[in-house]
């Protein structure tokens, strides 16, 4: 058997090691997927995207209703993130993933608004039932479904804490989630919707007609949590990522409260 020259190895052990080198990098990058409540689809886009420049992982987004979304990484969806509306639902999970309970951090906070079409209906400072009868009409008033969306439960807490609620109980337009309802009074399908004031910033189909005050409901809070082990070092990245002054900035910007 022939030795290598000295120089021929060194060029050969060179060679395998670029061969690792430029292997690797694409091996590391992973496909990550966050479940998160549906109004958090606008900054959370533009933060995946960040994410996803300065890492190469790539960051899948699923939307809907904090409760929908619980009930499916219970039953084994593969999530790697979850971030939820309320704490109830994040509670709901933390009883059945350890990894939920371990890693759970508070995100953020927002508002609740009465919202119109735009333009249709002049703001109100005061809301009574005479002026929501006023301003529903024959219409209905678009919200969560206040069974397991948290922006309805949220809503109804505020309708029944001001004394609106024999106005408004049989009027309700339940939506799967906010954004749902929200797209109603969009459309004009609805001449009302409590949404959260995130929902309202920079719309301009719809206006802001009432803010509802901070202690008529619970307060609003967001939750983040990581869900499973799998893309350990990749999903710890971007939970950090997530809870970043670059993050907040970016929640901010869309209206969200932050701490």
């Amino acid at each position: 058997m022939t030795a290598l020259h000295p120089k021929n190895w060194l060029i050969s052990a060179l060679v395998a090691v670029g061969v690792l080198t430029f292997s690797q990098p694409s091996a590391q990058a992973k496909d990550l997927l966050v479940f998160a409540a549906a109004s958090l689809a606008l900054p959370l886009q533009e933060i995946a995207d960040s994410f996803t420049t300065k890492t190469r992982h790539r960051v899948r987004i699923s939307l809907a209703g904090s409760a929908t979304l619980a009930h499916q990484i219970a039953k084994g969806a593969p999530a790697d993130i979850y971030l939820s509306a309320n704490q109830i639902w994040m509670d709901y999970l933390t009883k059945k993933l350890p990894l939920v309970a371990s890693s759970r951090q508070h995100l953020l906070s927002n508002r609740l608004v009465l919202v119109a079409p735009a333009k249709a209906i002049q703001p109100v400072g005061s809301l009574t039932r005479l002026t929501l009868s006023k301003i529903l009409q024959k219409g209905r008033l678009a919200i969560g479904d206040p069974d397991h969306v948290p922006a309805g439960i949220y809503a109804v807490q505020a309708l029944k804490r001001l004394d609106l609620w024999p106005a408004a109980k049989d009027k309700l337009a339940r939506m799967n989630n906010v954004r749902a309802a929200l797209a109603m009074v969009e459309r004009g399908a609805t001449p009302a919707g409590i949404v959260y004031q995130t929902d309202a910033f920079k719309n301009s189909k719809v206006s802001v007609i009432y803010r509802f005050p901070a202690a008529s409901h619970e307060k609003i809070s967001y939750w983040a949590a990581r869900v499973r082990h799998k893309n350990g070092a990749a999903t710890q990245a971007l939970f950090e990522f997530l809870l970043s002054p670059a993050a907040k900035a970016v929640f901010k910007r869309h209206g969200f409260l932050v701490n």
